[in-house]
């Protein structure tokens, strides 16, 4: 029987398959569906289907969201989910077009 991640257990790093997408963890323990998020990204959670746990950590002060209690900037719910979204799709811009610099919006 295949353990389910849940999203009360959201936040603590992804130990085994989404309850919501069904992908396991990737090996460094990211949540599957997001994968390695790319710089100034710290960590990230995509709330295993409670949109409300869903978030995004950036290292510094990123300019993107609120500052938390140890100086790094975050957002969270709705906002981390667009946001994770622009970056996937930004990521899969870059690698399809390296050269074109394509900047990605998502709505």
């Amino acid at each position: 029987m295949t353990k389910l991640y849940t999203p009360d257990m959201a936040g603590s790093g992804q130990f085994a398959t989404c309850a919501h997408c069904g992908k396991d963890p990737t090996p460094e323990g990211h949540d599957g569906c997001l994968g390695t998020l790319p710089h100034p990204v710290m960590n990230a959670c995509c709330g295993h289907g409670d949109e409300r746990m869903a978030y995004i950590q950036f290292f510094g002060s990123s300019g993107i969201g609120e500052p938390d209690e140890w100086g790094n900037n975050r957002i969270a719910g709705k906002d981390a989910i667009k946001e994770q979204q622009r970056l996937r799709y930004q990521e899969q811009a870059d690698k399809a077009w390296p050269n074109l610099h394509v900047k990605v919006a998502v709505d």
